[in-house]
């Protein structure tokens, strides 16, 4: 630990005498005189990884900068953190400014034979903006590069890609008190690239994530209120929480002296977003069996229309994928819990329900509204609404809903004319197994080289193109 903090040292504003402290949670930086804290490193298996220093950030957001950011500084110090911590080959790939005290720098190492940069390699580095190193991540040194045989040009992997549904028809909504909203072609959030086979390569297969589709919902009739689905008992006490949520407490809960009253059940609702949830313990017995699909379906279905009046109207329902429980699930380490002395006391911590959880989509006119779902879990025994948050519209929003034209001016094939004239498919260095990031493969990802930034949508009525702020100060030469 000595030879770290020697090493650390210039990086510390002030270059004070440090040294590395270990406990049981983290492992700290501190000023040898004064005790003060300057940051945490992260170690594993012997191997520093990474440095964060110690932020006040509600300080921070209360100042204003006035000066030129130091980007010189930031590149020397970034430099002198390669030469000391970094062991293999590896070159300044990018320096970015993410916000007004917020930059960074990235080292990667190249594929030795066709000179691409590897992500996740090499290193991460932020910075304030008068040149403070604040955070240090080390990246990946164990790598595999695959060489597969490239079967299609980059030119035929852009016509694949356009063919691919790359370009899509929604409806954009700004940040609330903004313009109106707007009718746009967006580029797909799921493709990624195409591969040098030729296939399209999307992030929901790379995760390993089930593309589920989606169906109308029926109308329903609820038979309950929220509170008689959240199973609300008469022995717990309604009281205002915060932020305007009411809750449901627990009277005979023993607390310590500082202790706040913890909700049992909670509820928030504003007219626009509803949060509610249901921590009534739940204490499984071998009589018990789990509900069927269609009964729990339709729990969640009342729900939402007591949450969101003429729900059918509004939304889809994502095919549920189906939750599975053995009903042996045991705690493997009793040492994570500290407060429990037995077996018996193992009653006071019962396990949560397990539940059923169903996504429902907002659309309008056929056209998915992005960031407006609603998520409801189902207790699959009791049928409680264990959660439920929905995230909905503003009048301000819903009016412009209304008044939005969705039959676009510029058509589909004129759009992608546009698009994919500024669009070029780059031969890179790509992760190939999420679950196995150290190998990599190759495959031709979309940019934008014309115009510095990628296409963040282009308006179908005026044809007005919106480019995404990439923060690019410097790239590789």
């Amino acid at each position: 630990m000595q030879e770290l903090a020697k090493k650390l040292q210039p990086f510390i504003p002030g270059n004070p005498s440090i040294k590395i402290v270990e406990d049981e949670y983290t492992t700290e930086v501190i000023d040898t005189h004064t005790k003060e804290v300057y940051g945490t490193v992260h170690i594993n298996d012997g191997r520093f990884e990474g440095y964060d220093m110690e932020v006040d950030y509600d300080e921070e957001q209360e100042q204003t900068y006035n000066t030129p950011a130091d980007v010189a500084k930031m590149l020397h110090t970034a430099a002198l953190f390669v030469d000391t911590f970094i062991d293999r080959e590896v070159h300044f790939s990018m320096l970015n400014e993410w916000s007004e005290n917020n930059f960074m720098v990235t080292y990667e190492e190249r594929d030795p034979k066709l000179g691409l940069l590897l992500p996740h390699t090499g290193c991460t580095l932020s910075f304030t903006r008068d040149g403070v190193l604040t955070t240090a991540n080390i990246g990946q040194t164990d790598v595999e590069l695959e060489y597969p045989t490239i079967k299609i040009s980059d030119e035929e992997a852009k016509e694949l890609l356009r063919k691919s549904d790359y370009l899509q028809l929604a409806i954009h909504f700004p940040d609330e008190g903004a313009e109106e909203l707007e009718l746009i072609y967006h580029t797909s959030h799921d493709i990624m690239g195409v591969g040098i086979d030729g296939r399209i390569e999307t992030v929901s297969e790379f995760m390993d994530a089930e593309d589920l589709p989606a169906q109308r919902i029926p109308k329903v009739t609820p038979t309950e209120t929220i509170e008689q689905m959240l199973g609300i008992p008469n022995s717990l006490i309604k009281k205002d929480g915060e932020e305007g949520s009411v809750i449901w407490v627990d009277p005979n809960a023993i607390l310590d002296e500082d202790e706040e009253e913890e909700a049992v059940i909670s509820i928030f609702d504003d007219n626009i977003n509803h949060f509610s949830y249901c921590n009534l313990p739940f204490y499984q017995t071998e009589n018990l069996t789990e509900l069927p699909m269609e009964a729990l379906m339709e729990r969640a279905l009342q729900f939402l229309e007591l949450v969101v009046k003429n729900s059918n109207e509004k939304y889809v329902l994502e095919d549920p994928y189906q939750a599975t429980e053995d009903g042996d699930e045991e705690i493997e380490d009793l040492d994570e819990f500290e407060d429990i002395d037995s077996e018996e006391d193992m009653d006071a911590f019962p396990d949560p329900e397990p539940t059923q959880m169903f996504t429902f989509y907002r659309e309008h006119a056929g056209l998915r509204l992005e960031g407006f779902e609603a998520h409801i879990h189902v207790g699959l025994y009791t049928g409680i609404i264990r959660e439920c948050s929905v995230t909905g519209l503003s009048d301000k929003q819903y009016q412009s809903l209304q008044n939005i034209n969705t039959t676009p001016t510029i058509s589909m094939e004129k759009a992608e004319q546009r698009i994919f004239a500024e669009l070029e498919m780059k031969l890179a260095r790509t992760v190939k197994y999420f679950d196995n990031p150290k190998i990599y493969t190759l495959s031709y990802t979309p940019e934008f080289p014309k115009t510095g930034g990628h296409i963040e949508k282009m308006n179908a009525h005026t044809g007005e193109i919106s480019y995404v702020d990439t923060g690019i100060l410097k790239e590789e030469d």
